[in-house]
Parts: C-alpha cells; structure tokens; sequence
C-alpha cells in the first residue's frame, strides 16, 4: 500500500511517527507523497487545546485523498473515541509508540472491514509479543535522526496533560541507544538529537549512565558528526551535562531550557520546580562554562495568576538571558489538569498581546545573536535543497541559507557569514566545501525528504 506520514507536537512525535513509518517500509508498503497516498499515518498532539483540534483537522484533511488514516500518539491516547467517530476510514490505534507502530504494520495484513475502529493495542496478544522485540532504525536518508531515549514525565506541572498520557518516566537502555545512532550513522544521518518527554530524567537503567554521561558516548560512535540535545528543563542542566558541552566539540553549543514565566508566583502556580533567579543562575553559568552557547526557550502567556507585573518579570528574564528564539504559547485550559481549577481569566485579546509582544522580543534577540555572527565562518549540516536556494543548520541551530547548487543534503560544510536572511544567515561556502558528503546526500527523491511534514511548524 502507498502511505505517507506526519505528525503534529514536538519531537518525540516526530522519533515515535518514523517507528510506524519503519514498520511499514519493513512490511513492503511504499511511502510516497501525500497528494499520491492511499494511507495517511498521523502522530497527534495533545499539549494544549489547540494542538488537540489540530490533530482532528489534520485527519479531516487527510480524509479528502487518502482512503484510509491511521492515527496514534498524545490526543488519540488522551480521546481515542473523539477521533474513531470522525469517519469509518479512520483507525485509531492506543499505547506505547512501539506497541502502535507494530500495530499498524499488523493491521495491515488483515482484510479491511475485520476489526472496528478503535484498535486497543493493551489487548492485542499477538502485538504484545512482538513489541518485546527490538525496533532498530528507520531506513531514511535525512541528515538528522531522532533518537528517542526516554519517555514519559514526573514533573506534573498544573498545565500539562502530558504524564497522564505518556506515564511516568522511564529510560531507555544506553546499549539500544548507542545501538540506533549506529544505525542511523550507516543510514547517512550526520547529526543525532537525543529526545525525549522529560529527557534531563534519563538515567540508563543497566550501567546507571546520566544524559551528560550517554551524549559523550553517543559522540563517540563511529560516523557521528554531531550530537544535539532536543529540549532540557533548567533543573536537568547539571553540571555533569554542562561538563559535557564543554569537553566534546560534537555536541551541539545549543539547549532549549523551557522558562514558562519569569515570575515566581506563576511558577509555584505551574508547578514548576525552580525559581526566576534559578532560572537566571544555571544559564549564567551555562555561558560562563561555553560563551558561544545559544539558548531558546518556551514561553507560556495569560497563564490564571498572571498580571501584567508578572508578564513583565517574564520579558526581563528573557533580556536578561540573552535568549533567541522563544516558542510562545498562550494559556489554554485543559481538563484533567490540576490548573483546569483555576479557569481562564485572562482574556484572548490580552494573551494576543502579550503573545507578540515576547514575539518582538524575541525578535531582537534572535537579531542581536545573528549578527554577532557576521563575517565568521560556520558549519553547516544541509538539510534542505530547492531551486532557489539550500539551507541548513550550524552546530548552535542557527538556520543558514546557501546559494543554489551549493550542497546536496547529508553534506557538512563551512560557510562564511555575509548577512543577516529571514530568521536565519545567508552564508557563502568556504573554498574546499563541503567539508564531507553521505551517499545518503544523492537520494533525493527520498519521500521522508520531500514528502515527509510537521504539521506544526514552529517545532
């Protein structure tokens, strides 16, 4: 069968999307654009209210070609029932990422019409048996893998849905770890990013390994140009991880450190676990340690306490930190939650203003952070390729955009910077460039290049 994939939320989605995108290749079916499929494989998202209804839109989308649509992850595990009732070509498949895709793979192989349309993996005899076994890596050809190494969270901030949906936390063995990024090495990914749900949690349950500890010996797998970590809490940035920015070039100058607030107040409401000035202190320390680091964080506006006083705080922590880019989310109640008691008081219009105003912001640090760039040479991992221009990202996740005909992707090369461009640099390749080249660069009319799709782009 032809298929394509997609996923809405954060990266995990995308790690837990490409298992079920593996077991299908594995089991002979054809990935190919999504104009061109007949099943569509969508991995939801349930984070906030709005990333619920878009999740129900995208199947709704997804209904108009494709004939069939499987759908797994956050928002079918939190309503399976919400998306089984949308249409009869939908299937919607329960549990653990792993559980699913083997799910989906195995439903195809029975006659359509065999089963109703909720599939619960929990009762599945046979799919239970052959989870036990080890899912290796996805045949892609992208210049970055997604390493799932942790899952799970015990954090239980008031807001989030998230541990009631994806359980407490839990790790992943560091053998099965190292294990993938072997296979994706030898697939032609250059770059490697460890993620998880709560992945400063990671503790490697066989040799007792912390995060720092895995990232350097995920560094040192043969092949392995980069090593990038998806998104930390400031309590996990310890001195054991900082240790290990500082000591191996290969991981990756940046971390996405989630503030939330900078008001303390709105975070004893969240049930976040530090204090502004912690907040401010661990990323003193982070840029003492590696001045060229780069730090992007999360921002959630119009949360119930949150007066004016208290956004302020927030942008002043912003500034202070010298953060540069900030993914912002206005506050949406979710049911469930321990937050949902203290309702929605501030009003749309005024979480709108408070949305752009840190967008500003963030602006002008994200402009401030680039031209201190200029004229310096970068090195860029190519990860997109168009008529008009091919584009990538440095070791500190600043896009960077190159000529036409420049690279391929896969290649790792060094540019100088000339100019500030769009939410990025334009950057010319140094003389000798590229630095390396995959045989994986050559494949591309790979469809997980061009035809694989976030349907959340900030993420």
């Amino acid at each position: 069968m032809r298929f394509a994939v997609k996923f809405l939320g954060c990266k995990v989605s995308q790690a837990d999307v490409m298992l079920a995108r593996r077991q299908l290749l594995e089991a002979g079916h054809e990935e190919v654009s999504e104009a061109d499929a007949e099943l569509h494989v969508i991995n939801t998202c349930c984070i906030t209210g709005e990333a619920e209804a878009k999740s129900r839109q995208s199947v709704r989308r997804s209904l108009k070609t494709a004939q069939r649509v499987f759908v797994g992850g956050c928002a079918v595990n939190l309503r399976p029932r919400r998306f089984a009732e949308i249409d009869l070509a939908v299937k919607v498949f329960t549990g653990t990422a792993e559980e699913v895709a083997l799910a989906m793979a195995s439903k195809l192989r029975q006659p359509r019409g065999a089963t109703g349309a909720c599939v619960d993996v929990e009762h599945d005899v046979l799919v239970r048996e052959r989870a036990r076994r080890a899912l290796g890596a996805w045949s892609g050809s992208r210049a970055r893998g997604f390493v799932k190494v942790q899952d799970g969270c015990d954090c239980q901030c008031a807001y989030c849905i998230i541990p009631t949906v994806r359980g407490s936390a839990r790790s992943r063995p560091a053998a099965a770890v190292l294990k993938e990024v072997e296979h994706r090495v030898a697939q032609g990914q250059r770059e490697v990013v460890m993620t998880g749900i709560s992945v400063g949690d990671y503790r490697d349950p066989v040799r007792g390994l912390n995060l720092g500890e895995l990232l350097l010996e995920a560094a040192q797998v043969p092949g392995v140009e980069r090593v990038r970590l998806s998104s930390v809490e400031v309590i996990h940035v310890t001195d054991s991880l900082i240790d290990a920015l500082c000591e191996e070039p290969k991981i990756c100058p940046h971390l996405h450190v989630p503030l939330q607030s900078g008001n303390d107040a709105v975070l004893a409401a969240m049930g976040r676990h530090y204090t502004a000035a912690e907040y401010l202190d661990t990323v003193r320390a982070l840029r003492a340690r590696i001045p060229r680091v780069n730090v992007t964080t999360d921002v959630i506006v119009g949360f119930p306490n949150e007066d004016r006083s208290a956004f302020q705080n927030t942008l002043e922590v912003i500034e202070i930190t010298g953060i540069s880019r900030v993914h912002t989310f206005p506050y949406s109640s979710r049911p469930g939650t321990a937050a949902e008691a203290l309702g929605d008081r501030v009003p749309p219009e005024e979480k709108k203003r408070r949305s752009q105003a840190v967008r500003g912001l963030a602006e002008v640090r994200s402009r401030h952070h680039r031209a201190a760039k200029l004229a310096q040479t970068e090195r860029v991992l190519v990860d997109k390729v168009a008529e008009t221009q091919c584009s990538g990202y440095s070791a500190d996740y600043t896009r960077c955009y190159l000529p036409a005909g420049a690279a391929a992707i896969g290649d790792l090369l060094d540019a100088t910077v000339d100019e500030l461009h769009a939410d990025g640099l334009r950057v010319t390749p140094c003389a000798g460039a590229p630095v390396g080249h995959h045989w994986a660069a050559d494949r591309q009319t790979d469809p997980v290049i061009n035809g694989f799709r976030t349907e959340d782009p900030a993420n």
